[in-house]
């Protein structure tokens, strides 16, 4: 079982979620082509999560629960607006020091399909 991300704030407004279908595409003459979804999962769910105001204690802590799952460990989320967490990695995150005892997180956070 994925252990549970659970950081000591929500997201802030400016976080995104971009989602993109993958699909098996062939082209032939005349402008013809064929499209099919990529296998069951075809949805790729991507969030730009950003945590603006964090103390350093706060930004230490979500910083080092993605440290330890190494970008390919999934944990589970549930995400702004999700109705039930969902199973996501974080490979990549920007910490940003803002001085007067608060940093920022934006981290790339991606929806898995795990067994």
């Amino acid at each position: 079982m994925a252990e549970k991300f659970e950081p000591p704030k929500c997201p802030s407004v400016e976080s995104t979620r971009e989602n993109e279908f993958r699909v098996l595409e062939s082209e032939f003459g005349d402008g013809y082509s064929q499209r099919a979804g990529s296998g069951l999962n075809a949805e790729n769910v991507t969030f730009s999560a950003v945590w603006s105001v964090l103390s350093i204690a706060e930004a230490d802590q979500i910083e080092a629960f993605f440290r330890q799952h190494r970008g390919y460990r999934a944990f589970e989320w549930k995400a702004p607006r999700d109705a039930m967490p969902q199973l996501y990695r974080c490979k990549k995150w920007k910490r940003g020091f803002r001085g007067s005892g608060n940093d920022t997180i934006t981290a790339t956070i991606e929806r898995v399909y795990d067994l």
